[in-house]
């Protein structure tokens, strides 16, 4: 048993995250209201751990690609400064190739990057 230096209550070992002095209860309560009280410090935290965990790049990077870009998806130049510009990589070799709008990265990703099928796309609508 173990007592909690937040709640002060005691409680199993269990329920203690390893060499903490605060319960995953308070532990988990102190970080929600962080994450509350910090939104765009925690907003750029994720983003710089998805680029990170993703595309092993980090946030100067992508912000240096999306000036490189002028803020605009590669392929369709389209803008929308509500979402962020998507990176775009070779799923075979994990290469990042550029920044995309999501319909132009969803697009790529239903034709599996096939070129030879993005060709009969084209022979179709013409």
């Amino acid at each position: 048993m173990k007592c909690c230096s937040t709640c002060k209550e005691e409680k199993p070992l269990s329920e203690f995250y390893k060499q903490r002095s605060v319960c995953k209860i308070c532990s988990n309560e102190a970080s929600n209201q962080w994450k509350k009280d910090n939104k765009e410090k925690n907003q750029i935290s994720r983003q710089k751990s998805k680029l990170k965990r993703k595309y092993g790049m980090t946030l100067e990077q992508y912000e240096a690609m999306v000036e490189e870009q002028k803020g605009v998806c590669y392929i369709c130049k389209s803008e929308n400064p509500n979402r962020k510009l998507s990176v775009d990589h070779c799923h075979k070799t994990g290469k990042i190739r550029k920044l995309l709008c999501d319909k132009c990265n969803m697009t790529l990703g239903l034709i599996n990057d096939s070129q030879e099928l993005l060709k009969q796309f084209i022979f179709y609508l013409k």
